[in-house]
């Protein structure tokens, strides 16, 4: 699904009242009934109870005066509380709000403390609260009247839904700017909005519910909307049937490279995952140290060994064979439980000059690889990395604060200035392109914050690369994949029990419900 910044959303507005000569009012109309519509399908039995629509200066304003004369139509009880004084209201917003009082409902204004006590007290007795303040347009910090009415509205133990983005939420940054609406639906117009969709911002915004204005349906093509948030449909053409005559040669031979004494779970995890993502042959590639220990733990790879240094990790002077292994075969993930060391940054640094064949870099690869990162410019292989927040913070020069701050810039930045693929692993893992264009995956959850599950990921990505995935294809459907094959793991033994290795097991659930639905629009379209 596209999302939109607050200026493209303005731009897009502005085309369909001018280009389009749709007026401002009728997109209005269509936005405000279709909120009342969503907001009954959920709420209607609190609606009952009466519904408190507070309404702001602007447009956002406008729009809870139509839900308010919708409702009030259908003959609930409502009350609006216009944030200031009436006779500042403009345009569409002043028209709803006349025809709101002509139809009499009742609208009282708040513009003192006073005015906000005997608002507190019908408030408290609503069964629904709608909140149309500000929405996308503001830019400010909230504070006077306007905060008091946000957090009396949060105390109160009543449903809330915001129309079109929580109040105090900017809706490209999704950082509240002072005290913002918590809501339990947020019903957002034409397009969802980035900020709906990252942290903090989707902790505020409850369920999401994209209303139709009625924009004409090719009209976003004619935008630049390069935020995209991560559904199953965009994956779903990857996923078509094996044909009958092929064999483990015609899906790739993914290598994972890897393991360092103490961590030589990750390789197998990592090597487990590609099997599963459908590569013909995987193969793990580990110092000569652990060499003892992958054959016998696991069965369903193939195994070589490379030089180790005196620890026991990956030597400087396997290099060569190293990159004779990988630029022999379909695609490589390197870096799981690789370790650190000079040798290795030196080994990384040769590795990402010499390799030809399309590799995901994860972990201590790319921690080896950060006093080096320049050499990914001149890459002659496709390249994903997949860092987390600490890792990126390294390959970035800064501070995971910085990066946990603004993830969808950092991932932005680093694979526009590298001309990699970028990964930034974490609650709504980010996947740039190098394009500029920005993916957000809504799967996943605070249980595969456990060792492993990284690399997991990682050899997903290298699965899905060995049978012939574009990097950009490979990373969002591993991404997805992963989160999803996540979730049903918390759904069936609870986040704190969910495992690398549980993660596992539900990821051939996840793979067989794709190919399901891929034959059924298949056959659905007579293909």
């Amino acid at each position: 699904m596209k999302l939109a910044t607050a200026a493209q959303m303005r731009e897009m507005d502005r085309a369909a009242i001018e280009q389009y000569r749709i007026p401002g009012i009728v997109l209005m109309e269509n936005a405000g009934r279709g909120a009342t519509e969503t907001l009954l399908g959920r709420f209607r039995d609190s609606c009952e109870f009466g519904v408190a629509v507070l309404c702001g200066p602007g447009n956002n304003g406008g729009d809870g005066f139509v839900i308010a004369r919708h409702l009030f139509n259908r003959g609930f009880e409502v009350e609006c509380f216009l944030l200031g004084a009436r006779g500042k209201l403009k345009g569409d917003a002043k028209i709803n709000h006349r025809i709101a009082a002509n139809l009499g409902l009742p609208i009282t204004e708040i513009k003192t403390d006073r005015d906000l006590l005997k608002a507190a007290v019908i408030l408290a007795d609503a069964g629904l609260i709608v909140d149309a303040l500000f929405g996308t347009g503001l830019s400010r910090s909230i504070e006077g009247v306007a905060a008091d009415l946000i957090e009396l509205a949060n105390e109160l133990e009543v449903p809330l839904v915001a129309v079109d983005m929580p109040s105090g939420v900017g809706s490209d940054d999704g950082r509240p700017t002072g005290p913002a609406i918590i809501a339990d639906l947020t019903c957002t117009f034409g397009l969802g909005k980035v900020g709906q969709f990252i942290h903090p911002g989707c902790r505020y915004c409850g369920e999401i519910e994209v209303i139709d204005i009625s924009l004409p349906p090719y009209f976003t093509a004619e935008f630049s909307l390069d935020h995209v948030l991560l559904e199953e449909a965009d994956l779903l053409p990857l996923f078509g049937r094996r044909e009958m005559d092929t064999n483990k040669g015609t899906y790739g031979h993914a290598v994972i490279l890897g393991g360092a004494p103490g961590m030589s779970g990750a390789v197998r995890i990592a090597a487990e995952a590609a099997v599963m993502a459908g590569a013909g042959l995987v193969t793990a590639a580990v110092p000569s140290s652990l060499a003892g220990v992958i054959e016998t733990t696991l069965t369903e790879a193939l195994k070589t060994s490379l030089a180790a240094d005196p620890q026991g990790r990956l030597a400087d002077r396997a290099l060569d064979a190293a990159l004779a292994l990988l630029n022999e075969r379909s695609a490589a993930a390197v870096g799981p439980g690789m370790d650190r060391s000079d040798g290795l940054e030196t080994f990384m640094a040769g590795l990402v000059a010499g390799i030809t064949t399309p590799t995901v870099i994860d972990a201590d690869g790319l921690n080896n690889l950060a006093a080096n990162v320049a050499a990914l410019k001149d890459a002659k292989a496709p390249i994903v990395v997949t860092p987390h927040p600490g890792e990126m913070a390294r390959l970035l020069g800064t501070d995971t604060t910085a990066v946990q701050s603004d993830r969808l810039g950092a991932a932005r930045r680093f694979a526009a200035e590298y001309g990699v693929v970028t990964v930034l692993k974490g609650s709504r893992t980010v996947v740039a392109a190098p394009d500029d264009r920005v993916w957000i995956n809504p799967t996943g959850n605070p249980g595969m914050a456990t060792g492993g599950t990284g690399d997991a990921l990682t050899g997903l990505i290298a699965g899905f690369l060995a049978t012939g995935l574009a990097a950009l294809d490979a990373a969002l459907c591993g991404v997805y994949i992963h989160g999803r094959a996540g979730d049903l793991a918390a759904a069936a033994v609870g986040e704190r029990a969910l495992s690398a290795g549980v993660l596992l097991r539900f990821l051939p659930e996840v793979l067989r419900g794709l190919e399901a639905t891929h034959a059924k629009f298949e056959t659905e379209d007579g293909v």
